[in-house]
């Protein structure tokens, strides 16, 4: 009915564009009705590009996909009928089964879709059960996906997962973790399907479907395994944290905004080691920023806190020292609270005392409590260094759902090493 120029939302913009299209705002926002009546999945007519040769035709195809916006940028894999068949036996779902409504478009997720943008993203069929899992979890009403997919903030899904079937399909836990890896390269194509099926399904073209101001990590999102393997004794995996029993093959997606490397401090004592780059961790963590005050906080489980990240080595040297997890995430949950007078130096305590529901002077922590933090054991087992994932934003809910591996799964391993050598042993 009407489209709001985007230049309407800045700052002193005119504003008379509402005040002339005023009766079509109305009338889109109280009669309006669409001319398609019938609900359900409508599978489009295939897209067809030629060109001279085989090279030639992929190059218009890519020019296509982006004048369509469908395209994120970078080279797409042709989905041809029978590529899109061979990623879908990563699955025993039936192909036009939804799995979640893509807000704010509504675009209706089902499995052959997931499979398109899969295969369009480079994937292979044993990656289709976990980027399934993503997407049921991130379209869960209760995540926010309509907000996320908006907002201005460059929030991204950090889609993090559990179980053996993490290892088995080459997802990193390891050396590179998040980054570019031929030896794990799952992470990669699963998170930048994601992102096209955010993008054509859910509508997020910048500019246009989303507002985010920088796109952060948004190509590929942020894709990676627990090093289940590396966790010392007596720590929880975070499956276990979130409910499940440990082994569970579980994917958990939590709001990101932004990342920080943390180089730890060398120390003249195991102990005092361990301390300082707790501390450290925690300094990092007690950033004061507006995103982290969004919303209302409550003792909800699925309260989003950020992600801490530590490799296997730090995890063993903290856990030798005596420490437990809980006893981990109470000490960066104490250490990590912003001073009133940092609040009140970065003009956040209004908005910090509405939505964290401290009282004036108080320090304010990141949670309502401890065990909402999330601490996850993954990264080269050398750990020289720490990764604190800040928070995208509180008025979020992450959420977790159970991967469904197929009958064949062991036929899709046999393939996969067939295809790409024998897989690294865990930590390596």
């Amino acid at each position: 009915m009407y489209e709001f120029p985007v230049e309407m939302f800045l700052a002193g913009a005119d504003l008379t564009p509402i005040t002339e299209n005023i009766d079509k705002i109305i009338a889109a926002l109280t009669e309006w009705e669409p001319e398609r009546k019938e609900t359900g999945v409508i599978t489009p007519a295939k897209v067809t590009a030629e060109g001279k040769d085989y090279q030639e035709a992929v190059h218009n195809m890519d020019m296509l996909f982006l004048r369509e916006m469908w395209g994120d940028g970078l080279p797409i894999i042709p989905a041809t009928e029978e590529w899109v068949d061979w990623i879908l036996t990563g699955t025993d779902l039936p192909r036009d089964e939804v799995i979640g409504q893509v807000n704010p478009r509504a675009g209706l997720a089902s499995v052959e879709a997931i499979a398109v943008a899969l295969a369009m993203a480079g994937g292979r069929p044993e990656y289709l059960p976990v980027l399934i899992a993503a997407v049921k979890a991130i379209t869960t009403p209760k995540w926010g996906l309509e907000r996320m997919q908006a907002t201005t903030a460059s929030i991204f899904p950090a889609v993090i997962v559990n179980g053996p079937a993490a290892q088995e399909m080459r997802l990193s836990a390891s050396y590179g973790c998040l980054g570019p890896d031929p030896l794990r390269p799952a992470g990669g194509p699963i998170g930048r399907a994601l992102r096209l099926i955010l993008q054509d399904m859910g509508g997020a073209v910048p500019g246009i479907g989303t507002m985010a101001i920088y796109g952060g990590m948004r190509y590929t999102n942020a894709v990676f395994a627990e090093d289940e393997e590396g966790l010392p004794s007596g720590w929880k995996s975070l499956a276990e944290d979130r409910g499940f029993a440990r082994g569970s093959n579980v994917v958990t997606v939590t709001p990101a905004g932004s990342v920080n490397n943390e180089r730890l401090v060398k120390s003249d004592t195991p102990e005092k080691y361990a301390l300082e780059n707790l501390y450290l961790m925690a300094t990092f963590m007690g950033t004061p920023h507006n995103n982290m005050y969004a919303g209302t906080w409550d003792a909800d489980p699925d309260f989003p806190s950020g992600v801490v990240m530590m490799g296997r080595g730090f995890a063993e040297a903290v856990a030798g020292e005596g420490w437990s997890k809980e006893e981990v995430k109470t000490f960066l949950w104490e250490n990590s609270k912003v001073a009133w007078s940092e609040l009140v130096r970065t003009g956040l305590t209004t908005v910090a005392m509405k939505c964290a529901g401290t009282s004036e002077g108080e320090p304010v922590p990141l949670t309502v409590n401890p065990e909402q933090l999330v601490v996850v054991v993954t990264g080269g087992i050398q750990s020289g260094h720490n990764y604190w994932m800040q928070v995208g934003s509180g008025q979020y809910r992450q959420q977790s759902a159970e991967i469904e591996l197929p009958a064949n799964w062991d036929e899709l391993l046999k393939q996969a090493e067939e295809d790409l050598g024998p897989p690294p042993a865990a930590g390596e």
